[in-house]
């Protein structure tokens, strides 16, 4: 019974992301009762100096959500709070240009600078740029890049330690 739930969620993804995609009421009403899981989520490296790029890899499972905001964060720890870092927010989906879609692998490149900036590009397009100067209490800062996966009534979050030098 889910494969062919899958099936039909697929079909009409695609039918409506042709017609109109995120915006698509149908679409949005569908992806209400769907839930967004991690498959996977890694990093290239787990060291990070200044003039380096970490690649952070992720992906969705199949017959989740395919509407939904993938966020990315800086932690003290590997549990997701206020004071966090948010570093990437996307929002995800079926239409031509979103830069990340359910069930297909997605690349951030996050680059390090020696005046403490992490910019983050996908696709060669710029996400966001940060200033990480007020957030690090000293370097090397021991900490974690943590994923979070948000639909409509859940979140996934996966974290992975990450130390900048």
């Amino acid at each position: 019974m889910m494969a062919r739930r899958g099936w039909l969620v697929v079909a009409l993804v695609s039918l409506l992301g042709a017609c109109g995609g995120n915006d698509d009421p149908v679409l949005e009403e569908i992806n209400e009762d769907l839930e967004v899981d991690i498959d996977r989520f890694s990093l290239n490296k787990s060291e990070l100096y200044p003039g380096e790029t970490v690649h952070v890899r992720w992906r969705t499972e199949p017959a989740g959500a395919f509407i939904f905001d993938a966020r990315l964060y800086i932690s003290r720890d590997d549990i997701l709070s206020g004071d966090d870092k948010r570093v990437v927010n996307e929002e995800c989906g079926v239409e031509y240009n979103d830069h990340c879609a359910a069930t297909v692998d997605v690349k951030f490149e996050c680059k390090f600078l020696s005046d403490n900036s992490f910019d983050c590009k996908e696709d060669g397009d710029m996400l966001q740029r940060n200033d990480l100067t007020d957030y690090f209490d000293q370097l090397p800062f021991e900490g974690y890049l943590i994923l979070e996966l948000c639909g409509e009534e859940n979140c996934d979050k996966r974290a992975k330690a990450l130390t900048f030098y």
